[in-house]
């Protein structure tokens, strides 16, 4: 899904491979249009349709990465799976805050039977 010689010539990127999975896979399941919207959106050249010129810059794979995952619960977690399989550090945005142990009882705090 390369658009030009160019790209073809550098050497694969990791996170560029990634974002190609993901983009192949997206337009199987979410359709070529939700894909192609999100490509035009985050500025990413993953599609035959559109041709960015230049090769795709990391921080603009990262949104992507972003906007995909906010697609549905399965995208996000297809993302955290694959980035571990490509070794491709992920975005803070994608991970979100990480809850610690006082932040998970207070949130259970409601369901637990002998709290009132």
């Amino acid at each position: 899904m390369l658009g030009s010689e160019k790209e073809m010539d550098e050497p694969e990127r990791p996170l560029r491979k990634l974002a190609e999975t993901l983009s192949r896979r997206g337009q199987t399941i979410y359709g070529r249009q939700t894909i192609v919207e999100l490509c035009a959106k985050t500025g990413v050249s993953l599609t035959n349709t559109i041709d960015m010129g230049d090769p795709d810059t990391d921080e603009s794979l990262q949104k992507f990465l972003v906007g995909y995952s906010k697609l549905t619960p399965a995208a996000k977690l297809t993302i955290l799976i694959l980035s571990k399989q490509y070794g491709v550090s992920l975005p803070e945005d994608l991970l979100g805050k990480k809850k610690g142990l006082k932040d998970r009882l207070e949130s259970l705090q409601d369901f637990l039977p002998w709290s009132t």
